[in-house]
């Protein structure tokens, strides 16, 4: 709540249902999901805050 719009924000998650439960209350927030990277044993969701 404290970032400023335009803010990108790194979220880092092992679960896997983040890679569909983020991009969805990003939407719904009206934020932005910008990139998800999968990487050995965890994703990386960056979202720029609106």
């Amino acid at each position: 709540k404290k970032a400023d719009p335009g803010t990108v924000v790194e979220l880092q998650t092992s679960d896997r249902g983040s890679t569909t439960d983020v991009p969805e209350w990003v939407e719904k927030a009206g934020h932005e999901l910008l990139d998800s990277v999968e990487h050995d044993d965890y994703w990386s969701l960056y979202v720029e805050k609106a």
